[in-house]
């Protein structure tokens, strides 16, 4: 993005911010159809899947991120049974652990999964969606991100799955760079306003291949 129009959204966020939340979305995608290059491990991390004890450390982890959290403010006791709705339907939490401490948690979906505010991504056979992406300060820049995404991507491929999907925003370049240097590619963006207090956006601009995002 250039400086102008980098002022420009960065003015357009804090004008409209008492109102609601102004966000771009960036969607990616990526094919699965070679095999997954196994990823690096320098901290010796170790991974599982996350069950319904593991609960409460998910929520914990993503109540103070209002792009990730599911819930209606960091307090919303309810979210947690959002997160419970999803290992039961069988989309799949992976947690790294590095010396025992929790240093990355993602979600793979294969059916449906949480992307813009009122409109879920409707997953067809072959596809997945990975979201919830997140990193404690201490353990980011040291590659937890891409061994765990690596390894949830590779296990999807040898589930059946060919093509994958992801969302990320505007405002976090750094993530962008992690994306790209794992093989994901942007085909599209979205703006949306969400009004305060609102579940849905009815203002949203659609640039590329976004349709994936809006299927019924």
């Amino acid at each position: 993005m250039g400086d102008l129009r980098k002022r420009a959204w960065q003015w357009s966020k804090r004008v409209t911010a008492s109102f609601g939340e102004l966000t771009c979305a960036l969607f990616y995608e990526r094919s699965l159809a070679e095999p997954v290059r196994p990823p690096a491990n320098p901290l010796g991390a170790s991974i599982r899947l996350a069950e319904e004890s593991d609960l409460d450390t998910i929520c914990q982890l993503y109540a103070d991120d209002p792009w990730l959290w599911l819930g209606d403010g960091p307090r919303d006791q309810a979210a947690r049974g959002l997160y419970l709705d999803r290992l039961r339907r069988g989309e799949r939490c992976f947690l790294a652990f590095v010396d025992g401490v929790l240093a990355h948690a993602n979600w793979t979906c294969f059916t449906w999964g949480d992307a813009l505010p009122g409109h879920p991504i409707r997953l067809r056979p072959g596809e997945v969606y990975t979201t919830d992406a997140f990193t404690p300060p201490a353990f980011r820049g040291k590659g937890v991100h891409g061994l765990v995404l690596g390894t949830m991507l590779d296990q999807a491929r040898r589930r059946g799955a060919r093509h994958a999907y992801t969302l990320g925003q505007l405002d976090r370049p750094d993530a962008h760079k992690g994306l790209r240097a794992l093989g994901w590619e942007e085909c599209g963006r979205v703006y949306f306003f969400l009004p305060r207090g609102a579940a849905r956006t009815p203002l949203m601009l659609r640039r590329g291949m976004t349709q994936p995002l809006f299927r019924d």
